[in-house]
């Protein structure tokens, strides 16, 4: 999940929706369905791993809903970035900073 992610955002690409990870993921040989607890564990797990401090920027937040009038994270994304990530706001002023932060953190020239 981690390799997915950090390829995305090192491309500056656009968030991935969660069936589309879990079927990444399941090409690779590893059953983890879209709307599930293992996906919200393994997502706060890459956020974490990639980010011990808690600085840079959180890359579950690159994962979205399908649904184009909620295509945003869900909530144990904000649940983590409030509690672990110590973010600030309400839900699109946290999500819209971390989006920046994963360009800055992450994207390659």
């Amino acid at each position: 999940m981690a390799e997915i992610l950090l390829e995305r955002a090192r491309n500056g690409d656009c968030p991935i929706q969660y069936g589309e990870l879990s079927k990444l993921l399941e090409e690779q040989g590893h059953n983890v369905p879209a709307h599930s607890v293992e996906m919200d564990l393994l997502l706060a797990d890459v956020s974490r791993q990639e980010s011990p401090d808690r600085k840079k920027a959180m890359l579950s937040a690159m994962v979205v809903f399908k649904d184009p009038n909620k295509r945003e994270p869900g909530a144990g994304f904000y649940r983590l970035a409030r509690e672990e990530f110590a973010r600030k706001g309400d839900n699109v002023t946290i999500w819209g900073e971390e989006m920046e932060r994963l360009a800055r953190d992450y994207r390659q020239g």
